[in-house]
């Protein structure tokens, strides 16, 4: 939405084809005659896959369009994403501002290979041009094209509508991509920026006029990173858009002040990651500066104002015991989660703790192709008692609303990872975007038909 809204701005016109089989999307692409095709790519979620099995199809019809390749995928892998010869241009990083010289050349007939940010294939081979600048000033950026979407009426059963204020993390988690992409731009400019507050009111104001939702969800990686900003939204929202809300925080950038701006401008939840119970693999494994008392304290002050909180866990980590597993049960009960969201560990490439593992001699070489497109099923890693965790990780909300179910759970963890503990997961996975999520009926009914048609239709690395 946001590439969209940059080129529109600058006279480009732009249109957005979306359908799960391929030659469906081959046909609509073709019927809308472009002079170039972007692809979003992701790693491990088929989205790759699928992006290179169109532009295959489109290489077969047509040599017109140019193929433009970019996110995640093609930042983190370029010379894998590259090695396919159906993909002309291969963006990294963010790609507002390189789409749009791209764009604006390919307009004026002139040469694109030297664009900053772009791996461009030429005749005399491809050629690799650095990484471009971050964009410091987000307010530079025109709102999110929405309205690319309502071809599909992708907003009309919208209860909530997602809205991203900041991009960027300050931490450096191990298990994590920002860490990766910090890296990669080290010298790009500010990692962790914020739009103004003024500007995401003004975006909110369009957003509930245009498609009247009942609340929001902002998808900032951390939303409460800086106090004042927190403060001057805060105000802002409850005189100016009064809709509730939900957010992602720590507990070390969080407290009793800010957490009452946040009931008092209307948010209804908060997301917090725990990942683990223990303070010491958070420390050493994980490389997050949270402890447990920080986290107790927070569920505390939030209770305390009536805001209620998800939190995000993670088993399967490496060396992890069952007992370890069972902490992290544990801490969730202490603090009274109103919502838990529980994954299984998946040491992707080029992550901090993948490499720590590899030079360890713990985990040989993983590509991309080697995971599951989803996490919630189960892990590559070899260790002794990983069944346990993955079927631990499926009764871990069941353990934790019923905890007299442990001695039970602890015996069936027992058994090899089948088709039933799936079952017994998808149930709690159903009942948390019930009673977490604000989505309309037919959007969650949507949703659990493409995750369950992801989860049962993908290789089980658990078998």
């Amino acid at each position: 939405m946001s590439l969209s809204a940059v080129l529109k701005k600058a006279g480009h016109a732009t249109e957005l084809v979306m359908a799960a089989d391929v030659e469906m999307a081959v046909s609509e692409i073709l019927r809308a005659d472009p002079e170039v095709v972007m692809f979003s790519t992701l790693t491990a979620t088929g989205d790759f896959e699928w992006s290179l099995e169109v532009a295959e199809r489109l290489k077969q019809k047509t040599q017109t369009p140019l193929i433009v390749f970019g996110n995640l995928h093609s930042t983190l892998f370029p010379e894998e994403t590259m090695a396919h010869g159906c993909v002309d241009v291969l963006c990294r990083g963010e790609g507002e501002f390189s789409a749009l010289e791209l764009c604006d050349r390919l307009e004026r007939g002139e040469t694109y290979s030297d664009i900053a940010g772009l791996w461009v294939r030429t005749s005399q081979g491809v050629v690799r041009n650095p990484v471009g600048m971050l964009t410091e000033d987000l307010d530079v950026l025109p709102f999110p094209d929405r309205d690319l979407y309502q071809k599909y009426g992708y907003f009309n059963n919208l209860d909530s509508i997602d809205v991203i204020a900041g991009r960027g993390c300050p931490y450096s988690c191990s298990y994590c991509m920002n860490t990766v992409l910090r890296e990669m731009f080290l010298g790009c400019g500010k990692f962790l920026r914020k739009h103004s507050p003024s500007y995401v009111i003004a975006e909110l104001e369009e957003i509930k006029k245009k498609f009247k939702p009942r609340s929001f969800t902002f998808m900032d990686e951390l939303f409460t990173v800086n106090k004042k900003w927190v403060q001057e939204f805060s105000g802002m929202y409850r005189e100016r858009i009064g809709l509730p809300f939900v957010c992602n925080i720590t507990p070390d950038t969080i407290d009793d002040e800010v957490i009452s701006w946040l009931a008092e401008a209307g948010a209804f939840s908060v997301c917090m990651g725990i990942e683990t119970g223990s303070d010491e693999t958070r420390k050493t494994l994980l490389n997050k500066p949270v402890t447990n008392a920080q986290i107790e304290r927070t569920a505390m002050a939030l209770h305390a104002h009536g805001i209620k909180f998800l939190t995000s866990n993670v088993l399967g980590w490496p060396g992890e015991t069952v007992e370890d597993a069972f902490e992290t049960i544990e801490l969730n009960q202490r603090i009274k989660t109103d919502f838990v969201y529980t994954s299984v560990f998946q040491p992707y490439p080029q992550l901090p703790l993948t490499r720590r593992m590899q030079k360890e001699g713990v985990l040989g070489t993983v590509l991309p192709s080697d995971f599951n497109t989803t996490f919630f099923k189960g892990s590559i890693l070899k260790q002794d008692n990983i069944d346990e965790l993955v079927n631990l990780h499926k009764f871990f909300f069941w353990v934790l609303k019923f905890p007299w179910l442990r001695p039970l759970v602890k015996s069936l963890i027992r058994l090899p990872p089948n088709w039933f503990f799936e079952q017994i997961f998808i149930l709690s996975y159903a009942w948390l975007a019930l009673t977490c999520f604000r989505r309309h009926p037919l959007q969650l009914l949507a949703m659990g038909r493409g995750n369950t048609k992801i989860f049962f239709g993908d290789r089980g690395v658990s078998q």
